[in-house]
């Protein structure tokens, strides 16, 4: 195993094509840091960015079988597919989150990203993107996997970083996991 330390934004094309070459799965688990700079400062679209990239590399390689690309997204980011119930003023908020806070719309880019330009028919990509709840550090605990949020933006269940990366890591293990999550957004919440 070969550990490279860089920011991915600084790889060259040729050297991203390099590092996911032979991979049967790339997990994004970026994020901005949650300070002024971090949110309004660059780059701003970092997800949405790494996300295409990724991606792209991924189909340069032309891989005989698709890598799986997993996404680590946010709650917050509604899934347009599902037409997801969500408060009137969860929505308003969204769209407020959307149009001031430039994390939130990256998230929002990089899922789109997904959906619309890789899409489900891609010969060397498919895709999951994992919606965590309020994350918090804590062990590895039970939790549920949902198609849609069901609760609210104020009343969700946090949900631990180690349960993020065992349900990451078990999409990737679990063939038959994986055939019921690809080309999805999953909700992933502690249980109570």
């Amino acid at each position: 195993m070969k550990v490279v330390e860089a920011n991915i934004l600084d790889l060259t094309d040729d050297e991203l094509v390099e590092q996911v070459d032979g991979c049967n799965a790339v997990v994004s688990c970026l994020g901005h840091t949650l300070n002024f700079s971090g949110m309004f400062g660059h780059p701003r679209a970092l997800c949405t960015e790494a996300t295409r990239r990724l991606c792209d590399a991924i189909e340069a390689n032309t891989p005989s079988k698709p890598t799986k690309f997993i996404l680590m997204n946010t709650v917050g980011v509604p899934n347009s597919k599902l037409n997801e119930k969500r408060q009137w003023f969860e929505r308003a908020l969204l769209k407020t989150l959307h149009h001031t806070i430039p994390p939130h719309r990256d998230n929002e880019t990089a899922a789109e990203h997904l959906r619309i330009n890789v899409g489900e028919h891609n010969k060397f990509v498919e895709w999951c993107s994992v919606r965590p709840d309020t994350l918090i550090n804590a062990e590895v605990s039970s939790y549920e996997i949902l198609h849609s949020p069901n609760t609210g933006i104020f009343t969700g269940r946090p949900t631990t970083r180690a349960n993020v990366a065992h349900f990451m890591m078990k999409l990737i293990e679990d063939t038959i996991l994986w055939d019921t999550w690809k080309y999805k957004t999953p909700v992933i919440m502690n249980t109570k």
